[in-house]
């Protein structure tokens, strides 16, 4: 999903209220994350954001790459994602409903979904045990339709 300007002002006004609030510098370097970040669509490695700053010629470390996607992740702008023994991978939070994953366990293919009827479940069931939810992840691994198909894969 693009963001709109106006998503990314709001991103960047709530990073720099986080920041303020947790006593922490906005310097150049997180801003740069931050804006590549928000640019990047779909799930994307730390390793792969490095990757695309350096192919600019932005000049930053792995650390701070890392610790910066942690500190916009506590922020609620991007998700973590685990899929599977892959790195954790980092997604823009928008207004969308959260989706969850089907994982081929041939060929690593990632298919979204989203059933309303699951997180009416989740709620019942958060409901019924007094129970606050922060975050969860569905992930069902398998073989996806492709491989399925293509026996030799």
């Amino acid at each position: 999903m693009v963001m709109s300007d106006f998503d990314r002002n709001i991103a960047l006004a709530k990073f720099k209220s986080f920041l303020a609030e947790k006593g922490l510098k906005l310097t150049a370097e997180r801003l740069i994350i931050l804006e590549e970040s928000l640019a990047t669509e779909g799930h994307f490695e730390a390793d792969d954001l490095l990757m695309i700053l350096k192919n600019k010629g932005r000049k930053t470390s792995r650390a701070t790459v890392y610790r910066t996607l942690d500190i916009i992740a506590l922020a609620g702008i991007l998700r973590k994602v685990y899929l599977g023994d892959a790195p954790v991978q980092f997604e823009k939070i928008t207004d969308e409903p959260q989706h969850d994953h089907m994982i081929c366990q041939k060929c690593g293919a990632k298919i979204e979904f989203h059933l309303p009827e699951l997180s009416e479940l989740q709620e019942q069931l958060c409901d019924e045990h007094d129970f606050t939810m922060k975050a969860y992840s569905l992930q069902i691994y398998g073989i996806c339709s492709n491989c399925s198909e293509n026996k030799s894969v």
